[in-house]
């Protein structure tokens, strides 16, 4: 992969993807810290597979770019 093609993947929607993908995991592990201190175990591992499924969705949806581009 040349540099002008990482230069294409970062931008436009690849950078939109990984925007969101940021957002959503600062705010789902802001939740998590929450329901932490509030020792609400089911709320910290679900927040927790929340935040894996958002990953894994970002990661596929690069790949995707990647590959159409």
């Amino acid at each position: 992969m040349s540099k002008k093609d990482t230069e294409k993947i970062l931008g436009g929607p690849a950078a939109v993807l990984l925007l969101v993908g940021v957002v959503l995991s600062v705010i789902l592990f802001y939740f998590m810290f929450q329901f932490a201190e509030q020792e609400n175990l089911f709320m910290v591992l679900l927040t927790a597979v929340l935040i894996s499924i958002i990953s894994i969705a970002v990661a596929r949806g690069l790949v995707s770019i990647y590959k159409y581009k």
